[in-house]
């Protein structure tokens, strides 16, 4: 008898155990519903433009100003790529163009920025800002032919 009310004691005190852990799984699930909801929900929520640091409450434009791109193409791009004005020295024959880049199949502004988001090789990183990204992408996108 005394083995029986052993084992009734420990299986009392696992019976316990089970349900608290059982209790602590379903605490943890209903707190993966409720962060997988959240997230859900942050989700769905408009995407804000950035804010100009230096104008409170002024957005900045999803559009660059070319003559904004032309300034960053004559200072940092003049030495390797043909940024459309006559070039001051000799540029490397395997860089492109701007206006070839601008007049490839399906280019856009948007794509461009993208582009110019991270560097690739052989271009160095400039580590360009957003708006001198967006100027650029513009100026470049002047110089497509109308087809």
């Amino acid at each position: 008898m005394v083995k029986s009310g052993a084992s009734t004691r420990l299986s009392g005190r696992n019976g316990k155990a089970g349900r608290a852990r059982g209790l602590s799984l379903a605490a943890l699930a209903c707190a993966a519903a409720v962060f997988v909801t959240a997230a859900n929900v942050r989700a769905q929520e408009p995407v804000e433009q950035p804010v100009i640091p230096d104008a409170p409450g002024k957005t900045e434009p999803k559009v660059g100003e070319p003559q904004g791109g032309l300034k960053v193409a004559r200072t940092l791009c003049a030495s390797c790529h043909l940024i459309g004005e006559p070039p001051n020295s000799a540029t490397p024959a395997d860089v492109p163009s701007f206006a070839s880049i601008a007049n490839r199949p399906n280019q856009s502004s948007e794509k461009l920025s993208n582009w110019l988001v991270e560097p690739h090789v052989p271009m160095p990183n400039l580590h360009l800002t957003r708006k001198e990204i967006r100027d650029l992408a513009a100026y470049i996108m002047t110089l497509r032919s109308a087809k």
